[in-house]
């Protein structure tokens, strides 16, 4: 099963919303694309639910856009792999990579998102 075009470039950009402040910090967006039952593995091992992820206080964002390797697959009907390697800006130190599940029920929500250290 393909993902069409216009569906992985609509997670990308939906992924990239995720690294930009004026979006990440704008709750009632969060609220919109996280899924219900989100949750995330962070790149430090620590786990965040979808409040968590809600209440997080605005910080910089250092990453270089485009994200490195962005590839979205189909893994199912309605749900998408969305695979990249995120690489800070100006830190010497903290690439990793990253893997979220998008699922569709009629606009795509963030299901489930991992970070794991990387070294580039």
């Amino acid at each position: 099963m393909e993902l069409a075009h216009d569906e992985a470039l609509t997670l990308q950009a939906m992924e990239e919303a995720m690294w930009r402040p004026e979006t990440r910090f704008d709750r009632r967006y969060m609220e919109a694309i996280l899924a219900e039952n989100f949750h995330e593995v962070g790149q430090s091992g620590r786990t965040y639910t979808r409040e968590d992820t809600l209440d997080l206080r605005p910080i910089e964002i250092d990453i270089q856009f485009p994200l490195r390797g962005f590839s979205a697959v189909a893994i199912c009907e309605d749900v998408a792999l969305v695979t990249y390697t995120s690489v800070p800006e100006r830190a010497p130190r903290g690439a990793a990579h990253r893997t979220s599940v998008w699922t569709n029920d009629g606009r795509w929500k963030l299901r489930f998102h991992q970070a794991t250290p990387a070294e580039v």
